[in-house]
């Protein structure tokens, strides 16, 4: 019989950002819109066990943190721009597993949306 395994999640859905990133030369004359898709597993599980912000991961903090940081960046590849956010969550914020993605709407004729996800880190306690 397996162990049950407890992963406290928070996620942050369709954060708009501005950054510079394409392939092509036209791309990359200006920022141009991508929407972020977080998920973010807890650093601790203190959080979930009282109705206190102590152990809270923000939320607010993660947002401005990519929204500031987004416009100074200029990759080439939106699988680029995935690693650089799942390093800077696991990095300045703690998380010991993350999956990012990255949709960069209106790049492809005939689709609404297309990008990339990516899992990093540990995901079990």
């Amino acid at each position: 019989m397996a162990e049950g395994i407890d992963v406290d999640i928070i996620f942050i859905r369709a954060l708009r950002c501005e950054t510079t990133l394409g392939v092509y030369d036209w791309e990359r004359v200006a920022p141009r819109p991508v929407l972020i898709d977080l998920e973010i597993a807890a650093a601790s599980s203190e959080a979930f066990s009282h109705d206190s912000t102590r152990g809270l991961m923000n939320y607010d903090s993660i947002a401005r943190r990519l929204t500031e940081t987004l416009p100074t960046l200029h990759y080439r590849t939106v699988e680029r721009l995935a690693e650089h956010v799942a390093q800077l969550l696991i990095e300045a914020f703690h998380a010991p597993w993350v999956k990012v993605t990255i949709g960069k709407p209106g790049a492809v004729r005939h689709a609404a949306l297309v990008g990339v996800t990516i899992e990093r880190g540990t995901r079990t306690a």
